[in-house]
């Protein structure tokens, strides 16, 4: 259970991320839009959500990716960029983590359960 205080620090990093996942997020920054040091930040995030925040920016990124795999004729390497992630490899990597499937496997599947 949140308390006011909470739940507006919660709400001002979910703001923070929806609007700049695509770019390169450092914990500092994050942290001091909350105003708590970095280890402080770390420490109140992973307390209120469970998992640390870099967890759960990946699991933001690869949910949006996810999004555009299935609407978007992107390519998969512009689908990575465009969701924050430096790399082509780190991307595969991380979405084969999150959802146990490849991209492109992940995109035929879902397509397959359309038709």
């Amino acid at each position: 259970q949140l308390n006011f205080e909470d739940d507006c620090r919660i709400n001002k990093i979910l703001d923070f991320t929806s609007e700049n996942f695509d770019k390169n997020i450092k914990i500092e920054q994050i942290a001091g839009i909350v105003n708590l040091t970095k280890e402080s930040f770390c420490r109140y995030f992973k307390a209120q959500t469970g998992k640390s925040y870099l967890e759960f920016l990946i699991e933001f990124r690869i949910s949006n990716a996810c999004k555009i795999l299935l609407k978007n004729q992107m390519s998969i390497k512009e689908i990575a960029y465009s969701c924050g992630f430096d790399s082509l490899s780190n991307f595969h990597y991380q979405f084969k983590k999150v959802i146990k499937q490849s991209p492109l496997e992940y995109k035929v599947s879902y397509s397959n359960v359309a038709n």
